[in-house]
């Protein structure tokens, strides 16, 4: 008799409108990083004294204009931007845009975050190659709500799910899309 390997996938869809027209589309497999595998484990968990050890959800699509290898041991995106004229780096995700796609089951969720025309301020054009996931929890002590989403501490913020993709500009007619797929 064989055993049946479940594995946690997930997968990132972005689009790019221009001037509302739908101009690129990709699809691309990520990582599901060290922070993010602890999180999922420690998420399931209840600590000695009966309680969780942890209570953040996923909250957060962060992004920049670096790149590296998607690797377990990603702890940071290389070259974080800010979204916001305000220095917010970490964007909210739309959760009244989240789905369970798997008919009746709850096996898969997709939560998407849009990026407007008006995002990303500055003159020039601003490239995006990266993306990633976060929680809302503090970035040590795990507190719900807790996470901190200025582009001065965007350094010290780990993903649980990390992607990487051919560079995109973020002029002032783009517009992005970017919905993230988690299979259990």
């Amino acid at each position: 008799m064989s055993k049946e390997t479940v594995l946690e996938v997930c997968n990132v869809f972005i689009k790019v409108f221009d001037h509302g027209e739908l101009v690129r589309t990709e699809l691309g497999h990520n990582v599901w990083t060290n922070t993010g595998r602890e999180y999922s484990c420690l998420l399931k968990s209840y600590n000695t004294d009966g309680n969780p050890f942890r209570t953040d959800r996923i909250r957060y699509v962060g992004l920049g204009n670096g790149t590296q290898i998607e690797s377990v041991s990603v702890n940071k995106l290389v070259s974080p931007i800010a979204y916001s004229q305000g220095g917010d780096y970490l964007k909210p995700i739309n959760h009244n845009l989240t789905t369970f796609p798997d008919s009746g089951l709850r096996t898969a969720i997709r939560y998407t975050s849009r990026f407007g025309t008006s995002t990303f301020p500055g003159a020039g054009t601003t490239y995006i190659s990266e993306c990633g996931l976060f929680t809302d929890g503090h970035a040590v002590s795990f507190t719900q709500g807790g996470r901190e989403t200025s582009i001065a501490v965007a350094d010290e913020q780990s993903p649980v799910a990390y992607h990487t993709f051919d560079p995109i500009p973020k002029t002032s007619g783009i517009e992005l899309e970017i919905t993230w797929e988690l299979r259990h």
